[in-house]
């Protein structure tokens, strides 16, 4: 029988009957009949184009967000997405569409920002759907993002940076520059993923969703709280604390304003300057390829390697061993 509205006690609409041997039970979530009559309609006309001709006709971007989402694909940006273009089919989001969406969504964002939160998420549930026959796989052109400086600290200026700031946020942003994580990643540090001796932690919960395992350097575990159980910073340091304690500071003492990726750069930068080593970035940083690192072997230069051993930060590797022996040998005169 064709699908048929009925009233629940509470007001809502509700839509049952059967199409071409498929039983349909569901709600209209809505008490305007004519709002309810009209989805009525469209799920009737949807089920039956489903029925005869398959999925790929109807499919929508909730349906294959939802799927992408269960076979483990990153929730990140998808929310906004869904209540934007969830009903839309996917054989109607085209080139045109994603850009309309991205500059609706984001009309004074950046390209790598709307790269980030539309074509980025929206491409992969869009190829998930292909490779489940839903669609054609798609490519979408996306915005030219301009080369960008890569911002980070000097050895002098995080000198300057953690003489500022308290105790409890001294550590936690040591422990930022000495291991590249994100603040999430910090955040989610158990002490039982601290080796024993402090020589290494494992981030379980990472924006990749892989484990990363980083070497812990002296300096970071100096200001460590004392072993114990539980999370190993029991304080929430987001990036507006250290930066309202940076505004708290003298006049003579004021400190540039940080941002959520200044820390996790300058360890990328150090890194590489001290070790020329993008394998070890990729590994112990969680990037993917070698092409989203190589921006930070511009800045490493071996006065910059000089300056952070100096410092007393450490990295690990043959080269920062080779680096320093070097460096400790006298140098012969002319």
């Amino acid at each position: 029988m064709p699908l048929k509205l009925y009233k629940r006690p509470n007001g809502i609409w509700h839509i049952r009957g059967t199409v071409q041997r498929v039983r349909y039970d569901e709600s209209a979530r809505t008490r305007v009949k004519s709002e309810a009559e009209a989805i009525r309609a469209k799920l009737e006309a949807d089920a039956f184009k489903r029925a005869v001709y398959g999925d790929r006709a109807v499919a929508t971007f909730a349906e294959a967000a939802e799927g992408y989402m269960r076979a483990g694909g990153s929730p990140e940006n998808l929310t906004p997405l869904l209540l934007k273009i969830g009903p839309r089919r996917l054989s109607d989001i085209k080139q045109a569409v994603v850009d309309q969406i991205a500059a609706d969504m984001h009309p004074t964002g950046k390209p790598a920002t709307r790269i980030r939160k539309v074509y980025t998420p929206v491409s992969a549930v869009l190829n998930y759907a292909a490779e489940q026959g839903l669609c054609d796989p798609v490519r979408f052109r996306k915005p030219r993002v301009e080369q960008q400086r890569v911002d980070y600290l000097t050895p002098a200026e995080a000198e300057t940076l953690l003489n500022i700031l308290p105790g409890d946020l001294q550590a936690i942003v040591a422990f930022y520059l000495a291991t590249g994580c994100r603040a999430t990643e910090a955040l989610m540090l158990d002490w039982r993923d601290v080796s024993p001796k402090g020589e290494r932690v494992v981030f379980w919960e990472t924006k990749g969703g892989y484990a990363r395992g980083v070497d812990l350097q002296r300096r970071a575990k100096a200001l460590m709280p004392p072993p114990a159980t539980g999370p190993v910073f029991t304080r929430w340091a987001d990036y507006d604390a250290v930066n309202k304690a940076l505004n708290r500071a003298t006049e003579a003492n004021k400190f540039r304003h940080v941002h959520c990726h200044l820390f996790r750069h300058t360890w990328a930068t150090w890194a590489y300057a001290c070790t020329r080593d993008l394998t070890f970035l990729m590994q112990q940083g969680g990037w993917k390829s070698a092409g989203m690192v190589t921006r930070y072997a511009h800045a490493a230069s071996p006065d910059l390697a000089d300056a952070v051993l100096d410092a007393g930060w450490e990295f690990g590797g043959r080269e920062v061993v080779s680096l320093a022996k070097a460096r400790m040998k006298p140098r012969r005169s002319a």
